[in-house]
Protein backbone atom coordinates (compact mmCIF):
# COMPACT_ATOMS: atom_id res chain seq x y z
CA UNK A 1 0.00 0.00 0.00
CA UNK A 2 1.83 3.41 -1.12
CA UNK A 3 1.46 6.55 0.97
CA UNK A 4 -0.18 9.42 -0.44
CA UNK A 5 2.86 12.06 -1.39
CA UNK A 6 3.02 15.08 1.31
CA UNK A 7 4.18 18.38 0.16
CA UNK A 8 7.24 19.45 0.99
CA UNK A 9 8.84 22.66 2.18
CA UNK A 10 12.53 23.55 1.47
CA UNK A 11 14.78 23.38 4.73
CA UNK A 12 14.83 26.93 6.19
CA UNK A 13 11.41 28.75 4.87
CA UNK A 14 9.44 28.46 7.89
CA UNK A 15 9.20 30.35 11.27
CA UNK A 16 7.34 29.75 14.50
CA UNK A 17 6.10 32.49 16.36
CA UNK A 18 5.42 31.09 19.59
CA UNK A 19 5.57 32.52 22.86
CA UNK A 20 5.56 36.22 23.64
CA UNK A 21 7.00 38.91 21.52
CA UNK A 22 9.68 40.11 23.13
CA UNK A 23 13.33 41.21 22.13
CA UNK A 24 14.90 37.98 22.49
CA UNK A 25 12.57 36.25 20.30
CA UNK A 26 12.22 39.47 17.78
CA UNK A 27 16.16 39.23 17.44
CA UNK A 28 15.71 35.58 16.24
CA UNK A 29 12.37 36.27 14.02
CA UNK A 30 14.49 39.07 12.01
CA UNK A 31 17.31 37.04 11.56
CA UNK A 32 15.67 34.27 10.35
CA UNK A 33 13.61 36.38 7.92
CA UNK A 34 16.95 38.24 6.85
CA UNK A 35 19.16 35.12 6.23
CA UNK A 36 15.90 33.38 4.61
CA UNK A 37 15.59 35.98 1.78
CA UNK A 38 18.97 36.33 1.74
CA UNK A 39 19.28 32.88 0.32
CA UNK A 40 16.35 33.14 -2.01
CA UNK A 41 14.86 36.17 -2.26
CA UNK A 42 11.96 34.83 -5.25
CA UNK A 43 10.75 32.40 -2.39
CA UNK A 44 7.71 33.13 0.20
CA UNK A 45 8.27 32.78 4.08
CA UNK A 46 5.73 31.14 6.17
CA UNK A 47 5.46 32.96 9.71
CA UNK A 48 3.27 30.44 11.93
CA UNK A 49 1.82 32.50 14.76
CA UNK A 50 0.32 30.87 18.41
CA UNK A 51 1.08 34.03 20.46
CA UNK A 52 -0.59 35.63 23.22
CA UNK A 53 1.16 39.03 22.26
CA UNK A 54 3.74 41.04 23.95
CA UNK A 55 6.06 43.95 23.50
CA UNK A 56 4.57 47.01 21.00
CA UNK A 57 8.12 47.43 20.17
CA UNK A 58 9.33 44.14 19.24
CA UNK A 59 6.42 43.54 17.12
CA UNK A 60 6.96 46.69 15.32
CA UNK A 61 10.61 45.19 14.86
CA UNK A 62 9.58 41.89 12.88
CA UNK A 63 6.82 44.13 11.00
CA UNK A 64 9.06 46.73 10.00
CA UNK A 65 11.63 43.99 8.97
CA UNK A 66 8.73 42.38 6.88
CA UNK A 67 7.95 45.27 4.89
CA UNK A 68 11.64 45.43 3.58
CA UNK A 69 11.73 41.85 2.31
CA UNK A 70 12.15 41.22 -1.04
CA UNK A 71 10.29 38.48 -0.97
CA UNK A 72 6.61 37.64 0.54
CA UNK A 73 5.99 36.64 4.16
CA UNK A 74 3.00 34.12 4.25
CA UNK A 75 1.50 34.31 7.90
CA UNK A 76 -0.74 31.78 9.33
CA UNK A 77 -2.53 32.06 12.52
CA UNK A 78 -2.63 28.57 14.59
CA UNK A 79 -4.05 28.05 17.93
CA UNK A 80 -4.36 31.58 19.24
CA UNK A 81 -3.32 35.03 17.72
CA UNK A 82 -3.80 37.65 20.48
CA UNK A 83 -2.59 41.29 20.47
CA UNK A 84 0.59 41.29 18.91
CA UNK A 85 -0.03 38.71 17.56
CA UNK A 86 -2.83 39.61 15.26
CA UNK A 87 -0.93 42.68 14.19
CA UNK A 88 1.50 40.41 13.18
CA UNK A 89 -1.07 38.46 11.25
CA UNK A 90 -2.48 41.37 9.58
CA UNK A 91 0.91 41.99 8.26
CA UNK A 92 1.84 39.43 6.34
CA UNK A 93 2.03 39.64 2.15
CA UNK A 94 -1.68 40.34 1.14
CA UNK A 95 -3.23 37.25 -0.52
CA UNK A 96 -1.10 35.36 1.90
CA UNK A 97 -2.63 35.46 5.35
CA UNK A 98 -4.08 32.30 6.58
CA UNK A 99 -6.19 30.91 9.58
CA UNK A 100 -6.53 28.01 10.46
CA UNK A 101 -10.62 27.00 11.20
CA UNK A 102 -9.44 26.48 14.52
CA UNK A 103 -8.08 29.76 15.52
CA UNK A 104 -8.83 32.43 17.55
CA UNK A 105 -8.06 35.80 17.00
CA UNK A 106 -7.71 38.65 19.71
CA UNK A 107 -7.70 42.53 19.24
CA UNK A 108 -7.90 45.19 21.86
CA UNK A 109 -6.17 48.76 22.56
CA UNK A 110 -2.81 48.75 23.67
CA UNK A 111 -1.89 47.79 26.92
CA UNK A 112 0.38 49.71 29.54
CA UNK A 113 1.82 48.57 32.40
CA UNK A 114 3.92 51.05 33.91
CA UNK A 115 3.18 52.88 37.17
CA UNK A 116 5.73 55.43 39.04
CA UNK A 117 5.69 59.05 39.46
CA UNK A 118 2.96 61.30 38.02
CA UNK A 119 5.07 62.71 35.55
CA UNK A 120 6.21 59.14 34.44
CA UNK A 121 2.91 57.88 33.40
CA UNK A 122 1.87 61.15 32.04
CA UNK A 123 5.05 60.79 29.20
CA UNK A 124 3.71 56.48 29.43
CA UNK A 125 0.27 57.78 28.32
CA UNK A 126 1.46 60.09 25.57
CA UNK A 127 3.50 57.35 24.26
CA UNK A 128 0.52 54.56 24.25
CA UNK A 129 -1.42 57.12 22.74
CA UNK A 130 0.70 57.51 19.89
CA UNK A 131 1.29 53.85 19.25
CA UNK A 132 -2.28 53.19 20.01
CA UNK A 133 -2.51 55.68 16.89
CA UNK A 134 0.24 53.30 14.81
CA UNK A 135 -2.10 50.40 15.64
CA UNK A 136 -5.28 51.75 14.59
CA UNK A 137 -3.44 53.10 11.62
CA UNK A 138 -2.41 49.75 10.61
CA UNK A 139 -5.04 48.24 11.01
CA UNK A 140 -7.55 50.12 9.02
CA UNK A 141 -4.68 49.59 6.05
CA UNK A 142 -4.32 46.08 6.20
CA UNK A 143 -7.85 45.02 6.80
CA UNK A 144 -11.55 45.77 5.87
CA UNK A 145 -12.43 46.90 9.40
CA UNK A 146 -13.94 50.43 9.19
CA UNK A 147 -12.88 53.05 11.41
CA UNK A 148 -16.30 53.03 12.83
CA UNK A 149 -16.12 49.31 13.82
CA UNK A 150 -12.82 49.75 15.24
CA UNK A 151 -14.05 51.96 17.85
CA UNK A 152 -16.17 49.41 18.74
CA UNK A 153 -13.93 46.82 19.04
CA UNK A 154 -11.67 48.90 21.19
CA UNK A 155 -14.20 48.96 23.62
CA UNK A 156 -13.34 45.90 24.90
CA UNK A 157 -11.32 42.37 24.40
CA UNK A 158 -12.93 41.09 21.15
CA UNK A 159 -12.22 37.88 19.66
CA UNK A 160 -12.63 36.57 16.25
CA UNK A 161 -13.36 33.08 14.67
CA UNK A 162 -11.64 31.93 11.67
CA UNK A 163 -14.90 32.78 9.50
CA UNK A 164 -15.50 36.29 10.79
CA UNK A 165 -11.32 37.16 10.13
CA UNK A 166 -11.93 36.54 6.62
CA UNK A 167 -14.82 38.20 6.44
CA UNK A 168 -13.09 41.22 8.36
CA UNK A 169 -9.92 41.45 5.86
CA UNK A 170 -8.12 40.32 8.51
CA UNK A 171 -6.94 36.78 6.50
CA UNK A 172 -7.12 35.93 3.20
CA UNK A 173 -7.98 32.30 3.52
CA UNK A 174 -9.24 29.98 5.82
CA UNK A 175 -7.40 26.53 5.87
CA UNK A 176 -8.60 22.98 6.70
CA UNK A 177 -4.97 21.35 5.33
CA UNK A 178 -1.65 21.66 4.12
CA UNK A 179 -3.07 21.43 0.42
CA UNK A 180 -4.95 24.65 1.34
CA UNK A 181 -1.99 26.42 2.18
CA UNK A 182 0.75 25.05 0.05
CA UNK A 183 -1.13 25.85 -3.57
CA UNK A 184 -1.26 29.53 -2.68
CA UNK A 185 2.38 29.97 -1.13
CA UNK A 186 5.37 29.74 -3.31
CA UNK A 187 8.11 27.73 -1.55
CA UNK A 188 9.32 25.14 -4.71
Amino acid sequence: MSETPKPTVPEGRRIYMTGEFNEDKAEKIITSLLDMEAKNPLKDIMLYIDSYGGYVDSFFAIHDTIRMLRCNVATISIGKTMSCGFMLLISGTPGLRFITQNSRVLIHEISSFNFGKVSEMETEINEVKRLQKKFTSLILQYTQISEKELEKIFRKEYYVDANECRKMGIVDHVITSNKDLYRKVNIK
